[in-house]
């Protein structure tokens, strides 16, 4: 039986459609990490969060070593020229940051300001907390201020995380694992690795001059909620590192699985701070890797972003276009 028109079309239209899931495909960049040079005593390194502190100088956390940042210097081409410096944060006591997996940098006055947050999770027991504001220098150690109680503070302020505060990650409780700074509206944004919802995000704004109130609970503001949702997905992905890029204006979303147990891909994503759509970039992630941290940076006209791996590797790469 001959095909009529309408056939023809959606024929058509149907192989139209199979070429483009290809040629996109192909043109996804996929991502592999690089292996640090070293260890952090034997041990790989556990990388989280990571911020720009100077040209082709990078601050990162190790989520096993709450009593330290570790410097990160790379050539244009990604290469290490020195050895990964650890840098002790003076003025922390033994127990008041557990688990930190968030890292974001503030400017003021030409000083540099690194904020470092906890997971706040609970584990075997055990509750992670801390927030902390360390002042950034080219050498020695780094003059911390820890705020007491933050995490009781979000939990009295915040009733659905109250809620699921006591159970471990993998059963829906509470896990932190993104933090940015938005400098427009002095608030940090705190991403949720977990609980999470099927096709959304979500991300809690806390008000605070991070530049210059004093660092205790008392300055915070009313904190509020953000539910954004992941196109085309079903899927419980939780947010594995947020971090603001001053030159486009957006926020870039690390997400992946939101229990150590699922299979949902790392996927990077861009979040404008109002809509309720992320958007993703071309980019896929190598299945070696756990990405849980990335910024964006310019080395002369170039734009690129430094992803680190919670096993113990690195990525640059030129910034990537949407794919939406």
């Amino acid at each position: 039986m001959p095909l009529g028109k309408d056939d023809v079309a959606n024929w058509t239209a149907k192989v139209a459609a199979a070429f483009h899931a290809v040629a996109s495909g192909l043109a996804r960049r996929k991502v592999k990490s690089t292996s640090f040079d070293e260890r952090n005593r034997k041990a790989p390194f556990n990388a989280s969060g990571v911020a720009q502190v100077g040209p082709g100088r990078f601050v990162f956390i190790d989520n096993h070593d709450p009593s330290a940042l570790f410097e990160l210097a790379l050539d244009a081409d990604g290469t290490e020229v020195e050895r990964i410096s650890r840098r002790p944060m003076a003025g922390v006591a033994e127990g008041q940051l557990r688990d930190p997996e968030g890292l974001t940098r503030v400017d003021h006055d030409g000083d540099i300001f690194l904020i470092v947050a906890s997971s706040l999770c609970v584990v075997d027991g055990m509750r992670s907390d801390g927030l902390m504001r360390v002042r950034y220098r080219a050498h020695g150690d780094l003059q911390t201020e820890a705020m007491p109680g933050f995490r009781d503070w979000l939990l009295r302020r915040v009733p659905s995380l109250a809620a699921v505060s006591q159970r471990e990650p993998d059963a829906g409780g509470l896990n932190v694992e993104g933090l940015a700074w938005d400098p427009n509206t002095r608030t940090l944004l705190f991403g949720l690795r977990g609980p999470a919802d099927a096709g959304s995000v979500t991300v809690i704004r806390v008000p605070v001059d991070a530049r210059v109130a004093p660092w205790n609970t008392a300055s915070l503001g009313v904190p509020s909620i953000v539910h954004v949702r992941v196109p085309k997905s079903g899927a419980k992905q939780g947010i594995r590192d947020i971090s603001y890029d001053e030159q486009a204006g957006d926020f870039l979303i690390l997400i992946g699985r939101s229990k150590s147990t699922g299979d949902e891909p790392f996927q990077l994503c861009a979040w404008n701070g109002s809509s309720d759509d992320l958007q993703f970039f071309d980019v896929t992630f190598h299945r070696s890797m756990k990405p849980e941290g990335v910024v964006a940076f310019s080395i002369g006209d170039e734009r690129k972003l430094l992803i680190v791996d919670d096993r113990g590797g690195y990525a640059m790469l030129d910034y990537p276009a949407g794919d939406q």
